[in-house]
């Protein structure tokens, strides 16, 4: 089937989430709590001001969310695991919620704020804790109901989100709150 040629009643017959459901899936996305910081005792796992902890995503993982080419993203990102001066500027966090989902959030690492434009922004995940129970230790979401529900959602539906996070309709803010309490100063060997 080409691309944009299936309609949302066979979409949602195929994936299991409608386009509203789709859409509004950020009503339940969850921001941390004050800033994160690293936790001294796994440097991928952030806290919140509450405690919370948030997995940071292996760089490459974050490809998608970057503000250029998905492909120049994901080898800027290996290129970094060899030479760290070399990086994407957003880094990626998942936490699980009291609800069994997953709240996502990306952010500036230089800048430490919320990424808020829409191509680019975190999204809830309707994979659920139970179908991912080593999410936290292994740094990413299995693909099975994870690329269903979530990855082959917004590919089929598009990313016309509703919502920046819980409470957070898309421009209610002009520039997104610091989430993150450390950041990294810029380095004039990033080339984009």
């Amino acid at each position: 089937m080409l691309f944009g040629t299936e309609d949302d009643a066979s979409i949602e017959e195929r994936l299991g989430v409608s386009r509203a459901d789709h859409e509004n899936r950020n009503q339940f996305n969850e921001l941390p709590n004050g800033k994160l910081n690293p936790s001294p005792e796994d440097e991928t796992i952030w806290k919140d001001d509450d405690g919370r902890p948030w997995k940071l995503n292996a760089e490459q993982l974050a490809a998608y969310h970057q503000e250029t080419w998905f492909v120049f993203a994901y080898i800027t990102a290996q290129i970094g695991r060899v030479f760290p001066s070399v990086r994407v500027p957003n880094l990626k966090f998942f936490s699980p919620n009291a609800d069994g989902k997953f709240s996502e959030v990306i952010a500036n690492r230089y800048t430490g704020e919320l990424v808020i434009d829409q191509r680019y922004i975190g999204t809830y995940n309707f994979c659920s804790f139970e179908n991912a129970p080593n999410a936290m230790k292994d740094g990413k979401l299995p693909f099975g109901e994870h690329k269903r529900l979530d990855v082959d959602t917004h590919m089929s539906y598009g990313g016309n989100y509703r919502h920046l996070a819980k409470n957070m309709p898309i421009d209610s803010v002009k520039i997104g709150p610091v989430i993150l309490g450390t950041l990294e100063s810029e380095s004039s060997s990033d080339w984009w």
